[in-house]
């Protein structure tokens, strides 16, 4: 068995005050002690190759919107045709393709205790049928954030080329046009993904702005600079550090006085249908001009793309006009649009994925 060695979560992650590093360094070290457990009581002579959202969580990575897995602790891999496994309400197993079976995995000792679990992108590639577009796109974003730097969009791509067939490839092939930029949670992540799912057009991530009232740089989370709209979500960060807010609030107080659109958006206006209409409603209604002039014609990485798999017309239509369409994409956020390979092809060499 190919593995190496276990990296801890990058301390730079950038989120407010790195509370999102610090939840996922926590949820790290237990889920290694609770595999410690585990491994132990397992039956099988080899040790437990974990993998899915057991594997994300040991490499601090955060975790797609899954609820086939909600009620699922430990996820083990296994290769081939299955053996005498565990019977064990908590553990779900997840079939390795012959197409990554060459894919090294990964390793974290401690004590002279060895969990072994699979490499993100073998993990995401694992998970790839059970997961929506959306949250296909979403780990993929969560991977390359996590990497700080190391892993690029060129490094999956290399990966997906190495591996010629697995069920739910095409959506992570499908993912790759979206991860133009890293964003900070994946909850930003989805921010985005449902305003093109609702035909509104690609925004700027991360977007530098100078601003004289507080003599500082700041960089918003989404805009639109021509139209001159921004939109920041809000997470537990935020509201758990009174400095954090404060100079979020001075923030966006400075930005409107500028004659910006501020929209501040929630967990609830992501993750349940009536909110994501709303928010995206309430964007279209801000990136409509007075003179009618339509800022929607470049349509970006526009959804429908992906979604009906037909190319995009030039005229995409007016933004209300879109976020009125986007009702008929709604479902894809929580639909499961899983495919399965009827056949698996035996995988080409890669040097730069494979050991």
């Amino acid at each position: 068995m190919n593995t190496n060695q276990h990296t801890p979560v990058n301390s730079s992650a950038t989120v407010a005050n790195n509370y999102l590093a610090r939840s996922l360094r926590q949820l790290q070290s237990t889920t290694f002690l609770h595999c410690m457990e585990h491994s132990r009581k397992t039956i099988n002579t080899s040790p437990p190759v974990y993998t899915g959202m057991t594997a994300l969580r040991l490499a601090g990575i955060e975790t797609p919107l899954c609820s086939r897995f909600e009620a699922v602790k430990f996820q083990v891999l296994y290769v081939g045709e299955p053996t005498k496994r565990s019977g064990r309400k908590d553990t779900s197993y997840l079939k390795c393709p012959p197409s990554l079976t060459g894919i090294a995995h990964l390793t974290w000792t401690h004590d002279n205790i060895t969990i072994v679990y699979t490499h993100p992108l073998m993990t995401w590639a694992l998970l790839a049928p059970y997961l929506t577009q959306i949250e296909v796109i979403v780990l993929a974003d969560a991977i390359l954030r996590a990497s700080s730097g190391s892993m690029t969009v060129a490094n999956i791509s290399r990966f997906l080329d190495g591996a010629d067939a697995f069920p739910g490839r095409r959506k992570c092939i499908d993912a790759l046009v979206f991860l133009d930029a890293v964003t900070d949670s994946t909850m930003e992540c989805r921010c985005t993904l449902v305003m093109l799912r609702h035909g509104l057009p690609q925004p700027v991530k991360h977007w530098k702005i100078l601003i004289p009232e507080l003599a500082h740089e700041a960089i918003v989370d989404i805009a639109y600079p021509k139209q001159r709209v921004i939109i920041e979500y809000d997470g537990d960060a935020h509201r758990r550090d009174k400095r954090q807010y404060r100079w979020d609030e001075r923030k966006r107080q400075a930005l409107r006085a500028m004659g910006y659109t501020v929209i501040v958006v929630f967990a609830d206006d992501i993750l349940t249908s009536q909110g994501r209409r709303r928010f995206a409603q309430r964007v279209a209604k801000a990136l409509t001009p007075p003179a009618g002039i339509d800022h929607t014609r470049n349509s970006g990485h526009c959804w429908q793309m992906i979604v009906l798999r037909r190319p995009v017309s030039g005229n995409v239509g007016t933004a209300p006009e879109n976020a009125a369409k986007g009702a008929a994409y709604e479902s894809g956020i929580a639909e499961d649009d899983s495919e399965r390979a009827s056949a698996l092809i035996p995988p080409a060499s890669d040097p730069a994925t494979r050991t």
